[in-house]
């Protein structure tokens, strides 16, 4: 904190920075927080660990069978819940904190790796580029990201320039992959890329050190491994094995791969616009860079080679498995696209006036377009708040006609009917399913499936109450109410007990 302060309380632009970074990233915040699934995911998991005082070894079950996303994440949430009276509006703050500290980190590193005007573009671009806003502003374990990517980078070029104090810093990094998320684990091949390129070894302290950080980070991996029979261990070398049937092998996936990793690259520095020509093109030419700042001596040979390396084994390694590809896995290697970028204005702004004058201008372009963007864009509204007073007229409505429990019936397209069942729980809701003859709430998403009397619209969520002439008396209401709390004991996807 005290190297933070003497750090701001001299550098205003670095403040400016860090003050449009939070703008971007808590602008409509509330009113823009999607709460759905995996809103119910880790406001339960919450719930799981302070009100039903359960310790949890793990977090969430994920996309690959048998692998769960590691607690740090749930726990970090708890502070944040308790201030909120249990409300998941409070996950907001832990979100936003990891946002505005990953564009310091942007200014900090790139200011250590070269110098304080690569710092501060860096920096800028993280804080401006829209899709790296959007990713900072959702609430969900894999969020950290970006500040995992932007150390992991400060790391790997530290160690290729034969510096390895930072192992301990490695170690941290590595174990804290579990616990973010495990497409991570490709882009490790940089760190034995980097002991090649530095051509040392590290010292048996630094090791040590590594390792020490490395098994306090996995320290609730291998208590669940030990007491689970190495049950993550086996599903992982069994999902990177098993053949998935996404799409053919061989060079059409290697296709496949380009071009996810071309339509982020597009994406990342265009949105919500798009790049004028082929986005494969865009991004040969983003990577043409890093040979362009070597022949400038702006960057080291051997550096440019270790980040060829990184990228060269995403693609390989994606292109040759059968996983089925999302454009989550490339996100690890924008930091490098960012880095070949900001060293090429740093190098136009130190050639001439007018060069400098349109660097200023391009960047002062992407951050004019990308804040109008951001505050005149429409939000399609079914997210926390329109499920919160949804959640809240049901209750008082219920109440106001002495329902002592309710069902719910849900109309909706896949993926819709979800987002409610903590709000339930929050607002204390004896929820049955239709079946059981309470009182029956549908909700519908989204409102052309169905229409009914006395409609009440949350957003673009609508809410049919029961038809009077459908509810029974209070003694039938009353038996239905007499068995268990279905919200409470039905399964919920990705929840493990």
């Amino acid at each position: 904190m005290k190297f933070l302060w003497s750090t701001l309380k001299s550098n205003y632009l670095l403040i400016a920075v860090l003050l449009i970074s939070l703008f971007f990233r808590t602008y409509k915040v509330v009113e823009r927080f999607e709460f759905a699934h995996d809103g119910d995911l880790f406001s339960w998991i919450v719930k799981d660990i302070v009100i039903d005082h359960h310790p949890r070894l793990i977090g969430q079950l994920t996309s690959a069978p048998g692998i769960f996303i590691g607690p740090l994440y749930y726990y970090s949430l708890i502070p944040f819940f308790l201030l909120t009276k249990m409300d998941p509006v409070g996950a907001i703050i832990p979100i936003t904190i990891i946002g505005i500290l990953t564009t310091f980190s942007y200014w900090f590193v790139f200011k250590k790796l070269w110098n304080e005007k690569a710092g501060l573009i860096a920096a800028f671009l993280h804080a401006i580029l829209y899709t790296w806003v959007y990713f900072d502003r959702r609430i969900v374990p894999s969020t950290p990201t970006n500040l995992w990517t932007i150390w992991y980078f400060y790391c790997v070029v530290n160690l290729a320039r034969g510096n390895f104090k930072v192992l301990w810093i490695v170690g941290l990094l590595v174990g804290l992959i579990w616990h973010i998320h495990i497409a991570l684990l490709p882009a490790l091949v940089a760190i034995p890329a980097a002991f090649f390129f530095s051509k040392k070894l590290p010292t048996k302290k630094d090791f040590l050190l590594f390792t020490f950080y490395f098994l306090l980070t996995s320290i609730p991996l291998i208590l669940f491994e030990f007491r689970h029979n190495f049950s993550q261990t086996k599903s992982l070398f069994f999902n990177f094995s098993k053949e998935h049937g996404s799409s053919p092998g061989g060079l059409e996936k290697i296709q496949e791969v380009l071009t996810k990793i071309s339509s982020n690259v597009e994406k990342l520095f265009f949105f919500p616009q798009s790049f004028p020509g082929n986005k494969f093109i865009f991004f040969a030419i983003i990577l043409s860079i890093g040979l362009f700042l070597v022949y400038k001596k702006c960057l080291k040979l051997k550096e440019a080679l270790l980040f060829y390396s990184w990228v060269l084994t995403i693609i390989l390694f994606y292109g040759l498995s059968s996983s089925i590809l999302s454009e989550y896995y490339f996100y690890n290697i924008e930091v490098i696209l960012v880095g070949f970028v900001t060293l090429l204005f740093i190098w136009l702004f130190n050639q001439s006036k007018w060069l400098k004058y349109i660097v200023i201008a391009t960047l002062s372009v992407i951050f004019i377009n990308n804040a109008h963007y951001l505050t005149t864009s429409y939000y399609y509204a079914k997210g926390y708040n329109e499920r919160k007073e949804l959640t809240e007229f049901i209750v008082n409505d219920s109440k106001s006609k002495n329902y002592p429990c309710v069902a719910i019936s849900y109309i909706a397209s896949p993926g819709e009917d979800v987002g409610f069942r903590y709000f339930f729980w929050l607002n204390n809701l004896h929820v049955n399913k239709p079946s059981s003859g309470s009182p029956v709430y549908s909700i519908v998403q989204p409102e052309h499936l169905a229409y009914g009397k006395n409609e009440k619209h949350f957003g673009q969520i609508k809410l049919i109450p029961p038809p009077e002439n459908e509810v029974k008396s209070s003694q039938e209401i009353q038996k239905s109410c007499a068995g268990e709390n279905s919200n409470l004991t039905d399964s919920m996807f990705g929840f493990t007990k």
